[in-house]
């Protein structure tokens, strides 16, 4: 009877002492966490209920649009400081937006000192308000439509006219020895770039006659 007892009692230390020695390891039930690469935490997208696929495409298209555009005439007269006072006389005639996003244009573009030469009182009532069809006529006579550099100015003999985007035809030419005119103002500085065309500093503003 004590041998019975004796040999199940030998074989209960024998496994504890196995089980103190070995390594806890994970039961199949236990879940195995993944790394913080492997967890994507990115808050899913929701549409806008009230916005159809047509409306969400044109915010796309608007958003690649203002990516792609890049510079313009208009950021050329803007950063250029001889051209001030026609920097503010496009934005005052709204013809910003159209030399910003059209094109391409060639702007012959007055020095300052060109518009502080016109006759007293000339450049205010050209800006104001009621004037304004007027100081547009005027500023669209300083337009070509088109990329027209200097190398394509057509030589004096030649006697082409360039058309203005107001209509009304220019004398644009190539005097010879580097010298270009345009009506009777002289080129300071020309093919400066500007995205969406081309600007040439001239040294006279150019003011249409006020009728066809």
């Amino acid at each position: 009877m004590k041998r019975q007892l004796i040999v199940p009692a030998i074989a209960a230390l024998m496994l504890a002492a196995c089980s103190g020695d070995a390594p806890d390891t994970p039961t199949p039930q236990d879940p195995v966490q993944p790394y913080a690469d492997d967890v994507d935490i990115t808050p899913p997208v929701e549409a806008d209920p009230d916005m159809d696929d047509s409306e969400s495409y044109t915010e796309t298209m608007d958003r690649d649009q203002m990516v792609t555009s890049g510079p313009n005439v208009v950021d050329t007269l803007a950063a250029d400081p001889r051209l001030s006072t026609l920097y503010g006389a496009v934005e005052a005639a709204g013809l910003d937006e159209t030399l910003a996003t059209g094109g391409p244009y060639t702007v012959f573009a007055p020095t300052n000192e060109a518009f502080d030469a016109l006759p007293e009182g000339q450049l205010e009532d050209y800006l104001r308000p009621e004037k304004v069809d007027r100081l547009v006529r005027m500023l669209e006579y300083h337009i070509v439509d088109g990329d027209l550099r200097a190398s394509n100015v057509p030589a004096e003999e030649d006697g082409v006219p360039t058309p203005s985007l107001n209509g009304l035809d220019l004398s644009l030419r190539d005097m010879g020895g580097g010298e270009l005119m345009i009506n009777q103002a002289s080129i300071l500085e020309s093919d400066i770039e500007g995205g969406n065309g081309v600007v040439h500093v001239i040294d006279s503003v150019l003011v249409p006659r006020e009728s066809e």
